[in-house]
């Protein structure tokens, strides 16, 4: 005779169905085994990727400013040399613009003959006074000025009381100044009181 149980039900399963804890037992002992240790790996292993993009960031980074460096620097050489040759092109220039101004200065010695040669010099002395000057290129006043031997080169000195001691009496050479430089320096008389050289 039965007395109303189940003899087929298993025996225990009133008791997991009343404690909680129980069935937690029997979940966690079915997850794989080794879940937790490999959870440790992947965090080590993103942990070590993320230091590796960090220095290959920081890497990167060291190598563009390092571009930017030599380009700038790449920048200023090539300006330099552009500024020298121009520099040394004006230097040039100088010369033809001196020997135009002496042919001006002999030819006005004789008036007859030299009128129609003084015209076409001054034409041609016009040309690259122009260029010279659109260029930058500009004279440096010395005449009846302090002697600056920044700007002027003394080629003789003279003992004149009419003006002040160390001032700039004639100007033999015209100097010039490119771009806040010294292209040429003038060459000068200069009034030293007390001796002549």
């Amino acid at each position: 005779m039965s007395d109303g149980t189940n003899e087929y039900a298993r025996p225990g399963a009133e008791e997991l169905d009343a404690d909680p804890r129980a069935v937690e037992e029997v979940v966690t002992s079915q997850e794989p085994a080794g879940t937790a240790e490999s959870m440790e790996q992947l965090r080590k292993a993103l942990d070590e990727s993320r230091q590796d993009a960090a220095e290959h960031q920081e890497k990167f980074l060291r190598v563009r400013a390092d571009m930017e460096n030599y380009k700038k620097r790449i920048e200023r050489t090539y300006a330099d040399r552009a500024h020298s040759s121009k520099k040394e092109l004006l230097q040039n220039l100088l010369s033809v613009k001196d020997n135009l101004e002496r042919a001006l200065h002999y030819a006005g010695s004789s008036e007859a003959e030299g009128e129609g040669l003084m015209e076409g010099v001054r034409l041609t002395q016009y040309q690259p006074e122009q260029m010279l000057q659109k260029e930058g290129v500009e004279p440096i006043e010395a005449e009846g000025q302090p002697f600056d031997p920044r700007l002027e080169e003394a080629i003789q000195s003279v003992n004149d009381p009419s003006v002040d001691d160390h001032t700039v009496v004639k100007v033999v050479r015209t100097g010039y100044t490119y771009a806040d430089e010294v292209l040429r320096p003038a060459q000068v008389v200069v009034s030293v009181h007390g001796g002549e050289s």
